[in-house]
Parts: structure tokens; sequence; C-alpha cells
């Protein structure tokens, strides 16, 4: 469970109970088999069949998943050995339940982290109409606001969605616009962006989402991709995002144990 360790010690100060999956969005639902410790996630759903009909209820198609690791998974007595894996179960998805829970300690706290240089020596933003898709909670959005014509930040998730429209108008900033929508469906015209960029959100349904991006850039264009590697190697979607027909340049930043990659290109 090294993902959950992690987020432990990124967010020491947060406690996790079971009620908290009652904000979890169908979006974020219907990527839980993928994402859930089986074993662990079989014993909540177990100890509080609440979770078990809210899920359900929010994404059919998930019951039969839940239905799966509780037939594969004993019922166990010993309660402490319970409470363990409840909690061990919300910790390796407690970036989801953060995003809806909290999302100003993941927007303090993620230690995910680019500057304006790292995208601009790629195409300038100056003046340009920009898509921060993906956008969390609006790191890139904000960080480009400043000198983009104008910015809009594509997010499905509805707290972090508040909660940029909140800083935006803290910050004054007229010329950012929060909507929902995900990367392989974005709301907006098609050619109507110079550039669009993503940060650690691609990839859910990548060739639905490339073919997306294609639709909305403007030719000659850009579409770059912030992405973050713990392992030497590079991301899972290198081979499909360099290769024939998508064919974008990767630059790789850091060391083997954080690696910061960048894909860009211009669009034809």
């Amino acid at each position: 469970m090294v993902y959950s360790q992690k987020l432990r010690g990124l967010f020491p100060e947060i406690s996790l109970n079971w009620e908290d999956l009652l904000l979890l969005e169908t979006f974020q639902i219907k990527y839980l088999s993928d994402r859930v410790a089986v074993k662990e996630f079989a014993s909540l759903i177990r100890e509080f069949p609440v979770v078990h009909r809210f899920l359900v209820s929010k994404y059919p198609p998930i019951s039969s998943f839940l239905s799966r690791i509780l037939k594969e998974n004993q019922a166990l007595e010993d309660r402490e050995l319970i409470e363990t894996n409840c909690q061990e179960a919300l910790w390796e998805i407690a970036d989801l339940i953060i995003y809806n829970k909290s999302p100003e300690r993941f927007d303090a706290q993620a230690p995910i982290k680019w500057d304006l240089d790292e995208i601009s020596t790629i195409t300038s933003l100056e003046g340009k109409v920009v898509a921060d898709v993906g956008a969390g909670s609006g790191r890139i959005s904000f960080l480009v606001a400043p000198i983009a014509q104008s910015v809009y930040a594509v997010e499905p998730l509805a707290s972090f969605r508040s909660y940029m429209k909140d800083k935006a108008i803290k910050n004054s900033m007229d010329n950012l616009f929060v909507m929902d929508g995900t990367l392989d469906s974005i709301p907006l015209p098609g050619r109507f962006l110079d550039i669009l960029i993503t940060s650690n959100a691609i990839g859910w349904n990548l060739l639905e989402e490339l073919k997306e991006i294609e639709r909305v850039v403007k030719p000659g264009g850009h579409a770059i991709h912030l992405l973050q590697s713990n392992e030497k190697l590079a991301s899972p979607f290198h081979e499909t995002l360099t290769s024939p027909p998508w064919n974008y340049t990767c630059i790789h930043d850091g060391n083997e144990e954080k690696m910061k990659l960048r894909y860009f290109k211009s669009l034809n």
C-alpha cells in the first residue's frame, strides 16, 4: 500500500471516515475498480452497507465489481483488523476523497508544482486563449491567467469548480472562466483554443481525449501535457503520445525518483 502511505504523509492533519465516501461523484466512482485496495475495500463495504448502496445508486455498473470482491473476500470477525482495513481502504483513495472534502488542502499540499517558464519555453502564453482541462484546484489556470487573454478551467468535480470560482473572485481574475467538463468531452467550440494544457489529467480515456484535443485547438495552436512520474520509466502513455498519429515531443526533467515530463505538439 505504498500509495496510501504517500497520501498519509502528504495530508497528516486530515482524518478520514466512511461517510467521506458519500461525497464521491459519479465520475470518480466509475474508476474505483481500478483504484481501490480490493481486500480492504471489501471489508469497508461489508461493514458499512450504506456505502455499497450509495455507490451502486450513483453508478449502477459498479455493482458487479462490488459483488465480486465481497464474494472473493471472507467476512472478518477481528474488530481491530476490520478497522485497519477500513482505514487502509480510505487512504488508498484519499486523493479522490480530499478533492471533494478539502480542495483547499489539496491545493496547498499537492506535490505537483510547475512554473510559468516550463510552459512558456514551449510556446508564448501572452494574449492567448488557453484551456486548462482537468484543472483540479486550478494551479495551472491561476498561473497563466495573468498573461493570457482568457483561460477556461475545465473540471468535472463540483468541489474544485466552486473552489476556483471563489479564488478567481478573490483575486479579481475576470478572464478566468470555470466550466464543467472532461478531457474527452470539452465544452468548447472546434478550433477555439490557442493552447490546451493538462497537468496530470490525461489518460482516463486516452484515445478519445486526444481526438477531442485535436478538435478544440486551432491549427498552429499547441497542446501541452504536464506529467510527473515517480519512477525512472516514462509515463505509461509515452508510447502512444510520441508515436503516430499523435507525434508529441517529450522533454524529461528531474531525476529517476521524481521525473517531470512535458509532452507537446503544434496542431496542423
